[in-house]
């Protein structure tokens, strides 16, 4: 069946429509009301600001649209084949980061030749002209004139400051890159292949490494691996920010909350929240010393948490665990709620799931990336927003990422991001009945009440 004139229109009027939404949330900054053009250097006051949620689902229908309509009107052969190359683009991002060519360019707003950079940085003349007018074609970095190089909007968040550059080094670098390597090898071994263990990822087929990649990433005995882990931290800040992961903040009613409500963050070790919570004894002193902030080690799955708290939140934590550990965890909280306590669960950037214990009057949460499928359902029976059509109802290319974060659980930990009807079950084996979806855009919100628990 032929793909309708109408259906190529629709993805047109969505582009135009889209950017139109985006251009007009940049005209209406009061201090700099303006798109800023690909050459700019100097951060927009709107860079590191939470999109609203028509803002958010406008760029995601921008970027599925143009996918789709590329998708359909180009030749099938020239599209896989330009996704068969995109290796090349990881690897030549790699050299970039690590040879910190973003550095190199910073205060040389005219640019530099190649061969000055090719001095600064130990890369061949001729094989970094290459690279650079690479990228520089995909709007990365900007050829200033022949073989003169300067940054630009996007390689500013190339710089070694960034923590999008430590996201950077994280994905193209060990051991991400080195583990996707192992992914079908893992995927078709009789045993590893079937196994949910989290020592039976790709991960640890490309390491040898006997234990969980976060174990690893502790460093113990192994200095590189330490500096991984560190690495993965930073990197953990760029991606939530990114991501607005942190919409949570405005979107959830924590002024409803009474005054003195203790929120128990329960996994906060690891990723950028370690980070954070280094700087408290630094920024907020007396909150430690009027007892307002306490630190304990947990090992979750053999112990609960500090009992009665009001709110306990798990960063991270869930999409890195299978069904079982996932389970064990949210168990092991539920022994020490409170009739009202609450459990955020935040995952990546994208979900927030209300949990609720059986016995409690509020609705607590949790927070993950939600799996939508590509098939459209009359909207009476489906809980996620869809996507206008002809747009994939997931929004396709626009929201690529979870799809990304989903391989990356898999590659590196064996665990996966989950789908509705995943965290349903989770809730239901947990004592949770599930009640509604929250929409926030990336991010989504799946509410639970109280139900019984499965034997």
């Amino acid at each position: 069946m032929g793909c309708t004139a109408a259906s190529i229109s629709c993805l047109v009027s969505l582009i135009s429509n889209a950017a139109s939404s985006l251009e007009t949330y940049y005209t209406a900054n009061s201090t700099r009301p303006y798109v800023p053009s690909l050459d700019d250097t100097e951060p927009h006051p709107l860079d590191n600001e939470i999109y609203p949620l028509d803002v958010r689902q406008a760029a995601q229908t921008l970027e599925g649209a143009c996918a789709q309509l590329c998708a359909t009107l180009v030749r099938p052969n020239h599209t896989i084949l330009n996704k068969h190359l995109d290796v090349y683009q990881n690897a030549y991002l790699s050299a970039i980061l690590r040879a910190q060519i973003a550095d190199i360019l910073l205060d040389e707003p005219a640019g530099l030749s190649v061969s000055e950079i090719s001095k600064r940085c130990n890369i061949s003349e001729k094989k970094l002209s290459r690279v650079l007018r690479t990228l520089d074609s995909q709007h990365i970095f900007r050829e200033v004139s022949k073989d003169t190089f300067a940054n630009n909007r996007l390689s500013m968040l190339l710089l070694s400051s960034d923590p999008l550059a430590s996201m950077g080094l994280h994905v193209s670098d060990e051991p991400t890159n080195k583990a996707a390597t192992h992914l079908v090898d893992t995927l078709l071994d009789p045993e590893w292949g079937h196994s949910n263990a989290p020592e039976r990822a790709p991960f640890n087929r490309a390491f040898g490494a006997p234990i969980p990649i976060w174990h690893y990433f502790e460093g113990n005995n192994d200095p590189k691996a330490a500096e991984q882990g560190a690495r993965f931290g930073k990197a953990m800040i760029g991606w939530n920010a990114t991501c607005d992961s942190y919409a949570i903040a405005t979107s959830y009613p924590w002024g409803k909350l009474h005054d003195g409500a203790i929120v128990n963050d329960v996994g906060g070790g690891w990723g950028h929240i370690s980070m954070e919570l280094e700087s408290w004894p630094k920024e907020c002193p007396q909150a430690i010393a009027d007892g307002k902030i306490e630190f304990k080690f947990v090992d979750l799955f053999v112990e609960s948490p500090i009992a009665n708290c009001d709110i306990y939140l798990l960063k991270n934590v869930i999409h890195l665990m299978p069904d079982k550990a996932a389970t064990t965890a949210l168990s092991n909280v539920r022994k020490v709620m409170a009739a009202t306590s609450r459990v955020l669960v935040r995952e990546s950037d994208f979900m927030i799931l209300h949990l609720k214990p059986i016995d409690a009057r509020l609705s607590p949460k949790t927070e993950d990336y939600i799996m939508q499928g590509g098939v459209r359902v009359p909207d009476n029976e489906c809980n996620l927003k869809q996507a206008q059509p002809p747009l994939l109802p997931n929004y396709g290319g626009g929201r690529i990422r979870q799809y990304r974060t989903d391989a990356a659980m898999m590659v590196l930990c064996n665990s996966q991001e989950r789908t509705l009807d995943d965290f349903i079950q989770l809730g239901r084996i947990a004592g949770l009945e599930f009640v509604k979806v929250w929409d926030l855009g990336e991010i989504g919100a799946v509410e639970f009440a109280p139900g019984s628990i499965e034997k």
